[in-house]
C-alpha cells in the first residue's frame, strides 16, 4: 500500500536470535551498511561499529547501555531519507527487538508529526518487555494503536470459503471454532486437513467427519511439513538455525555442500510455500514455521549447527556480532573454536557489541587454561567490555583481579590500571580514581613515560573533587614532566586543569589561552570522546567572559561530534547552548536546548541544571506557580563530576522562586550562603554574574550596608580580572546602587548592552529610573522605563515588567498606554525569531538534519523547535506549515510598497 502511494519503503522483522546485538533490528530495516551506501548511511554504520565510542572518564553509554550517539545518528538518517521523499518504516515482531532499536523506534514515533514518515510496528502481546510498554505508552498524537483481535465469525466463514473453494459445512465450522479466530491457525488447519484428504466437497459444501480431532498449531505445522522430502526437511532444519533472512551461500557453507546442489531443494521449499525470496535473501513464510523446525532439533544438534554456522559466517568475513550470536547458543565442545576466534575478534566485538562480548568472554574464561596467554587477554577484554557496558564497579573489580595475577599479557598492566582509574572516575568516585592514579604513578612496574599520564590525570581527579589548589599544584609538575617526556596526552590534561582552575579563581585572557592550548593539543593527542570535554570547557569560558561569538564557534565545532559520541557530552553541549542563549536573551532558544538535553541528561546529573535554567525562565516570564518547573537545590550522591560545576543553577533558581513568592529573607539567605561558602565546587566569586547585583540590592533593602559593600568590592575585583563587559556592568551596577548614582547605573546598562546581556540591561535601566523618580526627575526616568519595558516585552519577562511597574507606579500610572503587551502564546505572532527561520527553511523543503547544518544547531534542537511551531500554530504536519509560510510570503510580496 505504501509503495502504491509512491512512498519509499524500508521493512524488516526483529529476530529472536539477535536480541543481544545493538541496533540489529533497526539497522537491518534501514539497510545501514548495505543499500544505503550514501555518506550519511556510511556515517551511521561508522557509529554502529563503535569507531567514535570510547570508555573515557565521564563517558557512559547511558541508561540501559543504549548508545545515545548511535540512536541520534539513526534518527538523523531517517530525517535525511525523509528529505528525499515520503518514507514508510515497517518492522514486525518488535517483541524480539533489541533495546537500542526500540529506542530509535520511540524517537521515530515522536517524529511522525514533523516528517513525511509512516512508522508501522507489530508485536505479539507476549513476551512484552518494559521497552515495548514504554513505546506503547509514549505514542504521539496522530498515532494509532491497533489490536489484531480474533476474526469475527462471519469473516471466519468467508476465509474458510476462500480456502476450501466451497461453503464450509457444520463440522468444519465447529472444528475451526477451536482456532479462536486466529487466521494463521485456520489456514494451517485447512492446509493440513487438505493434505490428509480429510476435507470432502459434496453439493457445494466442504466438510470433515464429525470425529476428526483438532490438533495444536505446532502439530499442524509439523504435519504440513512431513510431506516434504527428507532432503528438503534437512535443509529447512539447518536453515532454522541461521534465523530469518539468510542467503543460499550461508546455507551451503553450513551444510558444506556446493550451492548448486541446494538449488533444487530450496526451489521445492519455495514451491511448498515454506520459504520465500526477498532480494538475495530467503525467509520463512512465518517465524512460527522456523521456530517449529528449530524445536524439532535436539539440543546437541542445535548446538553443533550453531557452531558450524558461526564457523561458516566467520569464514565469510561477516560482522563479528553475528558470529557471536551463534556462539552464545553453541555446544559446549565449541571451546577450541570459541577461544581461537575470540582471541582474534575480542577487540572488534567489545567495541561493536560489548554486551555480547561480555557473555562470550565469561564463557571463554571458564574454558581457557588459566595459565595461558589467552586467559590474560580475555580478562583484559572482559574488563573493557564491562566498562563499555556501564558496569563500572564490575569493570573495576575485574581489572583489579587481573592485576593481582602473577602472569599477565605483555603490556596489559598499564591498560588494566587505566581501567581501574577510569571506572572509578566514571562512577563518581574521583577519590578512588585519585588513589589509583597516584598508586600507578608511584609503582616501579609502570614505565616512567606512562606514569606521567597517571600523574597528570590525578590533577583531573583533584579538580573533580573540588580541591582546586592541589589540582593546580599537581598540574604544574605534570606539565613539566609531560613536556620532558613529550607526552601530549598528559600535557593536555595538565593544561586543562591549570586553565579551568585559574579561570575559576580569576577569569582572564591567560586562563582562556591555556584552555585553547589544551584544546589544540587534545585534537591530536586524545581520543575524540575525551577531547570534546576540552572544547566544551573552552566554550563555557567564552560564555562566562561574554565572548559570545567565540562561544558560538566553539559549540558549533563540537556539535556533530557530541551527537556521535554521546555520553555526558551530549547533555553538556545542550546545557552550554542553553546558557549562551539565556545570557543573550534568546530564551525560547534556551528552552529548546533544555528540552533537547533532558532526555540524555539524567545518568550524568545534568538534568537538575537543565531544569533549573528552565525554572529561571519560567519565573521571569510569570509562569503560574503550579506550572513552574520544580527545582531541587540538593545535589544527589550519584551526580557526575561535570554537574558539580553547575550546582549554582538549582541554587539560584531556588532563590529566585523564593523572591517571586515574596520570601525575600530566604532568598537572601540562600544567596549569602552561596557567596560565602560557594556552591558545589565553585567559590562564590565564580558565580558572581548571577549573585552580586541581587545581593547588593537585597542587602541594601535590609539596611546591611557593610555586606553590600563587601559584595560590590568582590564584583569590582572580578571585573578588573576578566575585563568582560558584563562583569564590568555588574561592578558598575553595584557601585551605582551603593552610591545612589544614576549615571553609574546608565554606564552599567551600556556595558550590558555591549555584552549583550539584555536582562541585566533592563534591570540597570529600572534602577536608574527609580533613582531619578525619587529625585523628582520623572521626565528623565520615563525614557529609561520605556527601554526597560521594551526589553522585558522582547524577553516576555512579564514578572520583571510587573515588578518594575510596581516599583515605578507613579510614573507608570501616567503612562498606562506604554505598558508591555501580554505574552502571545498561540498563532503566528507567538513564533520566536529562531522559529521563524526554521519555518522558512521548512518551506524551502529542508528537513531537520539540513536545517541543523544551516543554523549550526543540533538536529534534536531543530526537532524541538518544529514541535513548538506546530503546537503554537495548531498544525499537525510540516506540509501545513510550509503551505502557510508560502501563503504569507505571497501576501507580503503582493502588498503595495510605501
Amino acid at each position: 500500500m505504501a509503495r502504491g502511494l509512491g512512498m519509499r519503503t524500508l521493512h524488516g522483522a526483529a529476530q529472536e536470535l539477535e536480541r543481544q546485538r545493538p541496533f540489529a533490528a533497526i539497522s537491518a530495516c534501514l539497510g545501514v551498511g548495505e543499500a544505503l551506501a550514501d555518506i550519511f548511511g556510511a556515517r551511521a554504520a561508522e557509529v554502529l561499529r563503535g569507531d567514535a565510542q570510547h570508555t573515557a572518564p565521564g563517558v557512559n553509554l547511558g541508561l540501559g547501555g543504549v548508545d545515545f550517539a548511535a540512536v541520534e545518528m539513526m534518527l538523523g538518517l531517517v530525517d535525511d531519507l525523509c528529505a528525499q521523499g515520503p518514507l514508510a518504516v515497517i518492522i514486525d515482531d518488535i517483541q524480539w527487538a533489541d533495546d537500542a532499536s526500540l529506542q530509535v523506534l520511540n524517537g521515530l514515533v515522536k517524529s511522525v508529526h514533523q516528517l513525511p514518515l509512516l512508522v508501522v510496528c507489530a508485536y505479539q502481546p507476549a513476551p512484552r518487555s518494559k521497552e515495548i510498554e514504554r513505546l506503547a505508552h509514549s505514542l504521539a498524537s496522530g498515532t494509532a494503536l491497533l489490536e489484531l483481535a480474533p476474526l469475527a465469525a462471519p469473516k471466519v466463514i468467508v476465509l474458510l470459503k476462500h480456502l476450501c473453494g466451497a461453503e464450509p459445512g457444520p463440522h468444519l465450522r465447529r472444528m475451526v471454532e477451536g482456532a479462536a479466530g486466529n487466521p494463521l491457525y485456520i489456514k494451517e488447519l485447512v492446509n493440513a486437513l487438505a493434505l490428509e484428504g480429510a476435507i470432502e466437497v459434496h453439493d457445494g459444501i466442504a466438510d470433515v467427519t464429525a470425529d476428526c480431532p483438532i490438533p495444536p498449531l505446532t502439530a499442524l505445522i509439523t504435519n504440513g511439513l512431513r510431506h516434504l522430502p527428507d532432503g528438503v526437511l534437512q535443509v529447512l532444519r539447518t536453515a532454522s538455525v541461521l534465523g530469518d533472512g539468510f542467503t543460499a551461500l550461508d546455507l551451503a557453507a553450513v551444510l558444506e555442500v556446493p550451492t548448486h546442489q541446494l538449488l533444487s531443494l530450496i526451489t521445492e521449499a519455495e514451491v511448498a510455500g515454506v520459504l520465500r525470496s526477498r532480494g538475495d535473501r530467503l525467509h520463512f513464510r512465518h517465524d512460527l514455521v522456523r521456530r517449529t523446525l528449530y524445536d524439532t532439533l535436539s539440543g546437541s544438534v542445535r548446538g553443533m549447527l550453531h557452531v558450524k554456522t558461526a564457523q561458516a559466517l566467520a569464514g565469510a568475513g561477516v560482522v563479528p556480532e553475528r558470529v557471536a550470536g551463534h556462539l552464545c547458543q553453541a555446544a559446549p565442545d565449541a571451546g577450541y573454536f570459541l577461544i581461537a576466534w575470540l582471541a582474534e575478534s575480542a577487540v572488534h566485538l567489545t567495541t561493536r557489541a560489548p554486551a555480547l562480548a561480555l557473555e562470550l568472554l565469561d564463557k571463554a574464561l571458564t574454558l581457557a587454561d588459566p595459565g595461558s596467554e589467552h586467559y590474560s587477554t580475555f580478562q583484559l577484554h572482559r574488563a573493557i567490555a564491562q566498562l563499555a557496558c556501564g558496569h563500572l564497579a564490575n569493570a573495576e573489580e575485574s581489572a583489579r583481579c587481573a592485576l593481582a595475577r602473577t602472569t599477565r599479557g605483555p603490556g596489559s598492566e598499564v591498560v588494566l590500571r587505566w581501567i581501574v582509574v577510569e571506572a572509578a572516575f566514571a562512577r563518581g568516585r574521583a577519590d578512588l580514581a585519585l588513589k589509583e592514579a597516584r598508586s600507578a604513578y608511584g609503582n616501579v612496574s609502570v614505565p616512567e613515560a606512562e606514569a606521567v599520564g597517571f600523574h597528570a590525570f590525578s590533577s583531573v581527579c583533584l579538580f573533580a573533587l573540588g580541591r582546586l589548589s592541589e589540582a593546580e599544584e599537581v598540574a604544574v609538575t605534570a606539565r613539566h614532566a609531560a613536556q620532558t617526556h613529550a607526552d601530549s596526552r598528559a600535557l593536555a590534561y595538565a593544561l586543562h586543569t591549570l586553565a579551568v582552575s585559574r579561570f575559576l579563581k580569576s577569569p582572564d585572557t591567560e586562563a582562556v589561552e591555556l584552555a585553547r592550548q589544551a584544546s589544540r593539543i587534545a585534537q591530536e593527542a586524545l581520543h575524540p570522546a575525551q577531547r570534546h570535554g576540552f572544547q566544551l570547557t573552552l566554550a563555557n569560558c567564552y560564555i562566562e567572559l561574554g565572548r559570545y561569538h567565540e562561544a558560538e564557534a566553539a559549540l558549533a565545532a563540537v556539535r556533530e561530534a557530541t551527537q556521535r559520541t554521546g555520553g555526558v557530552f551530549l547533555p553538556w553541549y545542550h546545557l552550554s547552548c542553553a546558557l549562551l542563549a539565556f545570557n543573550t536573551g534568546r530564551w525560547d532558544d534556551a528552552l529548546a536546548d533544555i528540552e533537547a538535553g533532558l532526555e540524555t541528561a539524567e545518568p550524568f546529573g545534568l538534568k537538575r541544571a537543565l531544569r533549573a535554567l528552565g525554572t529561571l525562565i519560567d519565573v521571569h516570564r510569570g509562569t503560574p506557580p503550579t506550572e513552574v518547573r520544580s527545582v531541587d537545590a540538593e545535589k544527589t550522591s550519584d551526580d557526575g563530576w561535570v554537574a558539580s560545576f553547575y550546582e549554582y543553577l538549582p541554587w539560584c533558581a531556588s532563590a529566585l522562586v523564593d523572591e517571586a513568592q515574596n520570601n525575600h529573607e530566604r532568598s537572601y539567605a540562600r544567596l549569602v550562603d552561596a557567596f560565602d561558602g560557594g556552591v558545589g565546587h565553585l567559590a562564590g566569586s565564580a558565580v558572581l554574574g548571577f549573585l552580586a547585583p541581587d545581593l547588593v540590592r537585597l542587602a541594601m533593602a535590609r539596611g546591611d550596608m557593610t555586606d553590600a559593600q563587601r559584595f560590590a568590592s568582590a564584583a569590582q575585583k572580578r571585573a578588573d580580572s576578566s575585563g568582560a563587559r558584563y562583569h564590568l556592568g555588574d561592578a558598575l551596577r553595584c557601585q551605582g546602587m551603593l552610591a545612589q548614582d544614576p549615571d553609574l547605573l546608565l554606564r552599567a546598562a551600556r556595558c550590558y548592552h555591549d555584552a549583550p546581556h539584555p536582562m541585566n540591561e533592563a534591570h540597570a535601566y529600572t534602577d536608574a529610573a527609580e533613582l531619578l523618580v525619587r529625585r523628582g526627575r520623572p521626565d528623565e526616568a520615563c525614557p529609561l522605563l520605556d527601554r526597560a519595558l521594551e526589553i522585558y516585552t522582547w524577553l516576555s519577562a512579564t514578572w520583571d515588567a510587573a515588578r518594575t511597574t510596581a516599583r515605578l507606579r507613579g510614573v507608570a500610572m501616567r503612562r498606562h498606554k506604554r505598558r508591555p503587551r501580554n505574552l502571545v502564546r498561540h498563532g503566528w505572532d507567538a513564533l520566536t525569531p529562531t522559529e521563524h527561520i526554521v519555518a522558512e527553511h521548512i518551506a524551502e523543503g529542508c528537513y531537520n538534519a539540513e536545517i541543523a547544518t544551516r543554523m549550526s544547531i543540533s538536529r534534536r534542537t531543530v526537532s524541538t523547535h518544529v514541535s513548538s511551531i506546530l503546537k503554537k500554530l495548531d498544525m499537525t504536519s510540516r506540509v501545513e506549515l510550509a503551505g502557510e509560510v508560502i501563503r504569507r510570503q505571497h501576501l507580503d510580496r503582493s502588498r503595495p510598497k510605501d
